[in-house]
């Protein structure tokens, strides 16, 4: 096997041998037996070293992908829905607080409407009543509301991510 260095990294590999293949300024190495290098890996003083292994996440870093994972949402009650998932991007929960804020400060929704859509993340629409939108957007407000305190900087020392999965009663 040869392994192809740029910069002392492993660009690629071959078990096919390059002499003569190539133009000569290319740094080929032949990999010595027992050795399985891969891209990414270094190379230097005619050693192969692979890279560090990946770091797992913090919490915050965590919480902040969580953040526009979604929200798994099971209903019950006057309205079923097995669980569903819902976006909870930064654009979604700012449209479903806009909602909200028309509800509570004019008792209505948007256009005066009885009931309103909200769309789940396979782009499906489901339609509430007042009640019940208060409720679903009352189980994003807290999930979200507990990721960013992990993500901003954890005051609370949280030790683990509030669960992606709700059952509500509506």
């Amino acid at each position: 096997m040869w392994a192809f260095i740029i910069n002392g990294l492993v660009h690629e590999t071959t078990a096919v041998d390059p002499t003569g293949r190539f133009n000569p300024a290319m740094e080929w190495v032949a990999v010595p037996s027992g050795v399985t290098p891969a891209q990414g890996w270094a190379y230097a003083g005619g050693t192969f070293t692979a890279p560090p292994a990946p770091t797992t996440p913090t919490l915050a870093q965590q919480a902040a992908a969580a953040i526009n994972a979604g929200l798994t949402l099971t209903l019950s009650g006057s309205l079923t829905l097995a669980a569903t998932l819902f976006p909870t991007d930064p654009t979604t929960t700012g449209k479903i607080g806009a909602v909200v804020t028309t509800l509570l400060a004019t008792g209505a929704f948007p256009g005066g409407t009885t009931s309103y859509p909200m769309k789940d993340s396979a782009g499906i629409w489901h339609t509430f009543t007042a009640m019940q939108y208060l409720k679903v957007a009352g189980a994003f407000a807290a999930y979200v509301a507990a990721l960013d305190l992990i993500a901003d900087g954890n005051p609370f020392a949280a030790t683990e991510l509030p669960p992606a999965s709700v059952t509500i009663v509506v």
